[in-house]
Parts: C-alpha cells; structure tokens; sequence
C-alpha cells in the first residue's frame, strides 16, 4: 500500500493518527516500533521528550471520533518483532493510563546548573562518607548509624528539588571506593529525580530516597561480602544473594526512626511487575509505588555503571532496554516518566555527533533535548582537543554551519573520558561553567 506522509508537530497530534517516522533516528529514541498509532495524551507526552515533529501516514490514519484503541490488535499495525510478541504483557495502550500521583507538585528549577553544581558534588561525598561508614558498622557487626545515612539523603533532595541536572551529572563522575555503596546512592538520586518529575511533595521524594539507599545494606551483612565485586552480575549469582531483603529488614525494623514507607521501600524492591520478583512475587499494584520506583532506578543503575558492569549499555540503550520492559518488569506509567526526567543525553553523557566529534553533553533542557549543550573532548580521530562549548541548537540555527546532531550515546567510560577532569582541568572560558 502507498505511504502518504505528511509533516506535524507534536503538539498537532491527535488521536488515531498513525506516526511513521520521527524527527530524529528511530534507535535514538525508546521506541521498539518504526510506527504505532496515537491512543492518548501519554503517545504525545511520550514522543515530546524527543521531537519537534512527526510524519504521520494519512491513509492508516483514523479519525478521532472513529478511532478506538482496542482495534489496533486486530489491524495487527505493528510487526510481530521479538519486543512485541509478549503483547498481553508489553501493549500499554490498551489500557486506561494510571495516576501515579493525585495532586502532583509542579516543580521550576530554582538554581542554575553552575551553581548548583558545586554544591551537589560536596553532598555527594558527604552522602559517600555516611553510607560507607553504616557499611562498615554492618560489616563489623557494631552500633550502626542509619540516621546519618538518612539525613544525607535530605541535602541530596533538596539539591535535586532545586536543579536535577547538577546531581545527574555527578553521578557520572569517576571515584576512588566501593562500587556498591556508590551504586544505593546513585539509585537514591535517580529515585529523588523520577519521584520529582512525577510530582511527589518534597517531604515524600526525602521518604523515597531514604529508603532507595537503604535497599542493598542487608547485601553488606552477607557472610562472603560481595562489596569489592566489580560485576554486579556476580553479586546477584551468589546463591545468598536473595537473603539480603530479609536480612535488611530484620535490621531496619529494630529503628524506631524508620517510617513505615522506608521499610516497605526496602521489603519491595526487588518485586516486579510481573510477579516475577522476590521475596513475596507481588505483581502490579500489589507493589507500593516507592518500591517500583526503586526496583527501576536498581535496573537502571546497574545497566549503565561501568563500575558494577564490564559492558555498560549507554544511557539511550539503557532507556530503551526499560521500555521494552514496560507492563512487563516495571510498570509503563514510571517508565515513561523516567524518560521524560532524563531525556536520552542527560548531563555527563557522552555522545558523538555525525561529524565524528566526540563531547559530554552539560545541559537538559526539556526545549532542545536532542540538541543540548556539549563541551567537546575528541576531534573525529578522536584526538583530545582544547576543550570548547558547542550549543547544538544555537550552532543548527546559522544556516552558513554544516547541520550537527547527535549520532549516538556512547556508555560511561567510552574513550577513556573521564568527566572529572572537565572541571579539573578546564580553560578559562569554561571556568564560569563549574564554579
């Protein structure tokens, strides 16, 4: 059949449009499919995070009024690819969209990314030092301080609250000590980020967070310690491994400071979707969201360390990894938050543009996703060169510059970048970046 495509903007989408082709690269986005039907507000949320505009194909096209989503198995739209054979499990869009949150915070970023920075990195190692040190107490079989452990995750929140993308970017700097002690904290932000862009009040994103860190301190009281583990894989093979929510759980509730949210965070995690997980194969909404949220940002986290994985997918990989994943392992809904908090270049991401060129991307501005601000490190033999900011989206609008987009996410670690030293070492013109 002939294709008619005609070109929209997101914002003109409506329902029983069929979209066939992107703005952008198909595998630079979480999107399975090379074409799908518009069934709600959430395809359009969904496809803002990474477009201007579509192209849609008039004659699969639908009109509104005699669009209904329950006829799209039967017009078998999609390809029977591997990622949409388990359709009863994966098909979000036959179902209505769940509210994850009754009355969502709207939240404005209240600092800016340099100066918020500074400070992020300094709750960040405050964080470390208090996690370490209850692990170390746990090891030892001593008094352990949790309080210490939760109060740090508060700074972190606030930091969060004010302006996500410093505390994202220091999640991907380079650090001297114990991967799996990094990895709680890591999650714990990632966690404070999803429950923020759902909207989850201040008080409760500092609940959330408190009980992310504290998922894995009962694999610190494991017999054969699993900590200076360098693939996470290994640790989540050890035969005792599925012991350490009970273990967490029988430390956690002698705290008389512990809401009763923080430990059901810690009892859940490890639940799936699909009653797949453990220790009580709880299934759908039997899982309490903070528990869903932290067996996604768990995923998330071990599927992109270079530090717990010696082969880290890239931030984009990762993200579509997850929504292959969607109804299936975690629930669509969070999924699909979690993209729209992070966007497919979060800040510390290293990409190369179709130039060749390689650099880390600084900023996430939901308005110019894939054309962020980038501090170039590579020439295309992938030589170091001085750095230099390079604003793609300013750099596309001069019509006399070659067109510069991004060709792909490159994983952590990629070419031996080591974002520390983009600080470190910067030159004087980017000095004002991180001070």
């Amino acid at each position: 059949m002939a294709t008619f495509q005609r070109k929209i903007a997101i914002g003109d989408l409506t329902l029983g449009m069929y979209v066939s082709k992107l703005d952008c690269p198909w595998h630079m986005t979480p999107f399975p499919i090379q074409g799908f039907y518009i069934d709600g507000e959430e395809d359009v949320t969904s496809l803002a995070g990474f477009c201007k505009f579509v192209f849609i194909d008039t004659l699969r096209s639908r009109s509104p009024q005699n669009y209904k989503a329950k006829e799209k198995q039967s017009n078998n739209t999609r390809p029977n690819t591997k990622q949409n054979i388990d359709t009863d499990h994966r098909d979000t869009q036959t179902r209505p969209q769940k509210i994850l949150v009754r009355r969502p915070v709207k939240y404005e970023i209240k600092a800016p990314f340099k100066k918020e920075l500074k400070k992020a990195q300094s709750i960040y190692r405050d964080l470390n030092r208090t996690v370490t040190l209850m692990a170390t107490q746990l090891q030892n079989r001593t008094e352990v301080d949790i309080a210490s452990a939760v109060e740090s995750t508060k700074l972190a929140v606030a930091s969060i609250v004010r302006n996500p993308d410093a505390m994202v970017w220091v999640t991907k700097m380079k650090r001297e000590g114990t991967p799996l002690y990094q990895h709680a904290i890591n999650c714990a932000i990632w966690a404070a980020i999803l429950g923020r862009e759902i909207g989850l009040p201040e008080h409760k994103l500092e609940t959330l967070a408190a009980g992310v860190v504290l998922c894995k301190v009962g694999l610190f009281m494991l017999p054969s310690s699993p900590n200076t583990t360098t693939e996470f894989s290994g640790i989540r093979e050890n035969l005792l491994y599925k012991k350490h929510v009970t273990l967490a759980l029988k430390l956690l509730s002698q705290s008389k400071s512990l809401s009763k949210d923080i430990i059901n965070t810690v009892a859940t995690h490890e639940e799936r979707f699909n009653g797949s997980g453990f220790p009580q194969q709880l299934k759908d909404t039997e899982i309490p969201l903070y528990g869903q949220i932290a067996g996604l940002v768990d995923y998330y986290e071990t599927s992109i360390s270079s530090q717990l994985n010696t082969t880290p997918l890239s931030p984009s990989d990762a993200l579509s990894a997850m929504y292959q994943e969607r109804d299936h392992l975690f629930q669509s809904e969070l999924i699909e938050s979690f993209i729209q908090a992070l966007g497919l270049f979060p800040p510390g991401t290293i990409v190369k543009l179709n130039n060749q060129h390689v650099g880390v991307v600084t900023s996430n501005q939901k308005n110019k996703r894939l054309q962020p601000e980038i501090i170039m490190v590579l020439d295309e033999n992938k030589t170091a060169v001085k750095h230099r900011v390079l604003d793609l989206y300013t750099h596309n609008q001069n019509p006399s510059d070659e067109p510069l987009e991004i060709e792909c996410c490159l994983p952590a670690g990629s070419y031996d970048i080591d974002i520390s030293t983009l600080y470190r070492k910067a030159p004087s013109f980017l000095s004002a970046l991180f001070s």
